[in-house]
């Protein structure tokens, strides 16, 4: 037992702080090393969907025969006793009578050489995974109070392995989501030509120009119900040249093919890969006799009615992935919505509010000059209030409202986004009004409430002359100020069609002139200084 306690509670919550699993395991390895003369360990999470332990994680353990224990070594069927007696007794050595019962027998290759001892992992007394510890026979086995000691420690990393998870599952769905911000865009755009219009020719082109756009596949098949019976409204294939029976008017055969099926179903409609199919329907042959080899067919539904049917094509085998699928299913429904009845311009317009607004959770929207912005500030920004030591909970807010911070844009003028030079004082009203706008987009997602602050007031100055508040010196939220320097920076190095983009160190030297005044200085401080030692370490 180790005389210095508060030296295991200082590595314990460092270790709690670990951005990785693999890191925790690691950690948790030496630890135990450290302060329990143990060898190894090996840690089986369990994953929360299949109730099953996953493949072990372990280290500082060269010999090959650990990968023997690279699944749980239990016997058939005896997950969940295993599991109910961690719970009960909050450790379980193998050979207890217990234990003798549950497990495989690769673990006795092991308990020749090792004193082992099985810990679950809880958080929240909700067990997250095991952890298997060894110890060298030549030690004396596991006392009571070093097993106590053992169970704080694997309670510990237990805690820092689930927040590792979340946490990279979060930053991976947010950014993932900050990549669709083409999708926003284009949505936009055929949402706006197409509720603009009551011509039922305009709307139909403006969504053919724009689905290849959007989707980038090779054929585009508008398919309209007249009479019950499907007819050909528009169409366009990139890759080669249309049959008449695939042409405007044509009403083709289309009895057993992906397009009838979505239309009587309802539902969407996919083909992988035409060419290994048998017993295609007339429509898929003829499809597929032109290059075609991904289909994917989605109804137009409108007031629960389908009132067509949207066919892609694309000559690659499995071309349509789930973003894709998501974004069509939109535009279909776009299309159903305003052929119904293209007077209904301000429930379409609602229908596409809605569809941003689930789409737009945690992504900003961005004008084409400054297209992967956003994504830099989130960097940018987490770095930033890493190095500036604060809390994981503080870092996640700057990182994500750096991802959004931008996102009210998406109610600016477009004409002022696109602007190829300097915006002049005229036009700064109504771009002043993004923060604001943004927080009211985002303001009825309840999760990001938190995150409201940083991005309403990211244009506020040290001095008290910003805006949309006027805030000054500490008033501001601290993730605005943090927002702001990383928006600053960003914006300095960046090629605009009006200006050259600042070298770095110009642009730090700039920082560090406007601290007190536009930036917090504390801030800027341990930017600069975090960039320059990055730099030098390159």
């Amino acid at each position: 037992m180790p005389e210095n306690l508060s030296e295991i509670v200082e590595e314990t919550e460092r270790r709690a702080r670990m951005a990785h699993v693999d890191n925790a395991v690691q950690s948790l390895c030496r630890l135990l090393a450290k302060t329990a003369h143990c060898s190894w360990v090996v840690i089986y999470l369990l994953d929360r969907d299949l109730k099953e332990f996953t493949q072990g994680r372990s280290c500082d353990y060269s010999s090959a025969r650990l990968d023997l224990l690279g699944s749980m070594p239990l016997l058939p069927k005896k997950s969940h006793l295993l599991k109910k007696l961690l719970q009960e007794r909050g450790y379980l050595l193998p050979e207890e009578p217990e234990g003798l019962s549950l497990f495989a027998p690769v673990l006795d290759h092991f308990r020749e050489e090792f004193h082992l001892i099985f810990v679950p992992m809880l958080v929240n007394k909700r067990m997250t995974g095991v952890a298997l510890i060894a110890r060298e026979g030549v030690h004396q086995p596991f006392s009571t109070a070093e097993i106590s000691l053992v169970q704080d420690i694997v309670s510990n990393a237990a805690l820092a392995a689930s927040y590792s998870i979340l946490l990279d599952e979060s930053l991976d769905l947010a950014v993932e989501m900050g990549r669709r911000v083409d999708i926003i865009f284009a949505l936009d755009e055929i949402n706006k030509a197409i509720s603009s219009s009551l011509s039922r020719e305009k709307i139909i082109a403006t969504a053919m120009q724009n689905i290849e756009r959007l989707i980038q596949c090779d054929l585009v098949v508008l398919f309209g119900a007249e009479n019950g019976a499907l007819a050909i409204m528009a169409s366009a294939c990139f890759s080669a040249d249309l049959s008449e029976e695939l042409r405007k008017g044509a009403r083709p055969q289309l009895e057993g093919s992906c397009v009838n099926k979505a239309f009587e179903s309802g539902e969407s409609c996919s083909i992988g890969t035409l060419r290994t199919m048998g017993g295609l329907s007339y429509l898929d042959d003829l499809l597929c006799s032109k290059g075609m080899q991904s289909l994917l067919a989605l109804p137009m539904i409108s007031k629960e009615k389908v009132g067509g049917v949207l066919l892609l094509g694309d000559a690659d085998a499995d071309r349509f992935l789930k973003d894709d699928i998501f974004a069509v299913e939109k535009i279909a429904g776009q299309i159903a919505v305003a052929l119904v009845n293209a007077q209904l311009y301000e429930d379409l317009e609602n229908l596409f509010i809605g569809t941003v607004t689930s789409l737009a959770n945690a992504i900003d929207a961005k004008s084409a000059w400054t297209k992967g912005h956003s994504e830099r500030v989130m960097r940018v920004a987490g770095d930033l209030a890493k190095a500036l030591k604060l809390d994981e909970g503080t870092i996640e807010r700057v990182k994500i409202g750096g991802l959004l911070h931008d996102i009210g844009k998406i109610g600016i003028i477009e004409a002022l986004l696109e602007k190829p030079e300097k915006i002049a004082e005229d036009d700064f009203p109504p771009m002043r009004l993004h923060p604001e706008k943004g927080v009211a987009i985002l303001a009825p997602i309840e999760q990001l409430k938190d995150i409201l602050p940083g991005i309403l007031h990211h244009h506020e100055r040290y001095d008290g002359t910003g805006y949309p508040g006027r805030l000054k010196g500490e008033d501001i939220p601290l993730e605005a100020r943090i927002i702001t320097v990383a928006d600053s920076f960003d914006a300095m190095v960046s090629v605009r069609p009006y200006k050259k983009g600042y070298s770095v160190e110009d642009a730090l030297q700039e920082l560090q002139r406007c601290a007190g005044t536009q930036f917090d200085p504390r801030v800027v401080e341990c930017f600069c200084r975090h960039i320059r030692d990055k730099m030098k370490n390159q």
